[in-house]
């Protein structure tokens, strides 16, 4: 009877957490290209984070989750140089050309700017600069101010994924959502990931 109990509590301890986790992330919009049908077969992960380590842990980490669904992901940071400088386009394309790569996923923060230009009147729609191209995308990250501010010792950060079909090198997939940090900013990835997964599957790419 104690050994129940005992398990009882845990589980319930277990699932506190995984949901204090996902409250952590907030899903703003999601956008799919209706005639989009494919799921993610071989895919390239690049993270834009302020600091390399943090890239590599995003990188490796959502590659990891997608390899555990039998996804070939290749993190950014395996095969391109790290991210304090912008890589070049070319350099890039080379690579993607060279791994047979299918799709990109590039994630990375947005200036409160983008943001009203991506949910105005509560609507989501991209960025026509955004639609066709990944490289802009990514490039773009380099003259973006992250969205932060601050309240009850937590930091908020909006975030924009954005999934590419290379062969039509178009965008098929964006996903808007807004994530609190409190402590090391870190700490958040690996709840940000668990709800990125979660949208993916919901929309078909998994």
């Amino acid at each position: 009877m104690k050994h129940q109990l005992m398990r009882r509590l845990c589980a319930g301890f277990m699932l506190l957490a995984v949901m204090t986790a996902c409250a952590s992330t907030k899903t703003l919009h999601v956008w799919k290209d209706d005639q989009y049908r494919q799921q993610l077969h071989k895919v390239l992960v690049i993270g834009v984070t302020e600091q390399d380590y943090m890239r590599s842990h995003f990188e490796n980490v959502l590659a990891e989750n997608l390899h555990s669904r039998g996804i070939e992901a290749v993190p950014s940071n395996k095969v391109l140089p790290q991210s304090s400088a912008k890589i070049d386009r070319e350099a890039v394309v080379s690579k993607v050309r060279e791994l047979g790569i299918e799709t990109v996923l590039v994630s990375r923060s947005v200036s409160q700017k983008e943001v009203s230009q991506l949910s105005p009147g509560g609507l989501y729609f991209v960025p026509t600069d955004y639609h066709r191209g990944w490289y802009g995308f990514y490039s773009d990250s380099f003259f973006a101010v992250a969205t932060y501010g601050s309240a009850y010792d937590a930091e908020y950060f909006n975030i924009v994924t954005n999934v590419y079909d290379v062969r039509g090198d178009k965008l098929v997939w964006s996903y808007l959502s807004r994530v609190k940090v409190e402590g090391p900013r870190e700490g958040a990835i690996n709840p940000f990931l668990d709800v990125l997964m979660k949208q993916l599957k919901e929309n078909g790419l998994l």
